[in-house]
């Protein structure tokens, strides 16, 4: 990692909490799937609407109007996919929300120097998408199993 790319100590522990609830539901899920798959999915959902609304954060810079409009659209798609992701069965629904987390890291990496943002600004959402991608895949095991 590159000098001054660190993800700051106080959204460290943002990143703890936000990823504390995955692992947990995950336990849950395995443990007893009654309503726990639901729950997994819509803390899941929200995640991805919150990974979303950052680029709200990336509109507000010295952009034209077409980056503006660009960044904007992210955040709304995100946030309908995530909605969407709750309405359909469960297993698509899972399935959904780890193509739009992979998607939207994608596109964060692919436009990582443009943004002009912090290297830890990324990281920092590659390590949410992770960790939600990856309990989200072993949920998809459970519900299959």
């Amino acid at each position: 990692m590159p000098m001054g790319s660190a993800i700051p100590r106080p959204l460290r522990f943002v990143l703890a909490l936000v990823l504390l609830p995955f692992p947990i539901l995950l336990v849950l899920v395995w443990m007893s799937q009654a309503g726990m798959v639901m729950a997994f999915q819509s803390y899941a959902a929200l995640v991805l609407a919150l990974l979303g609304g950052a680029h709200w954060l990336i509109a507000t810079g010295p952009y034209g109007r077409a980056r503006i409009a660009a960044e904007g659209f992210s955040a709304v798609a995100a946030l309908i996919v995530a909605w969407v992701a709750l309405l359909v069965p469960t297993d698509f629904g899972l399935m959904i929300l780890i193509a739009a987390y992979l998607l939207l890291i994608l596109r964060d990496t692919l436009r990582a120097e443009a943004t002009g943002l912090p290297d830890w600004f990324a990281t920092l959402r590659a390590y949410v998408a992770a960790g939600a991608v990856v309990t989200a895949i072993l949920t998809l095991i459970r519900v299959f199993s």
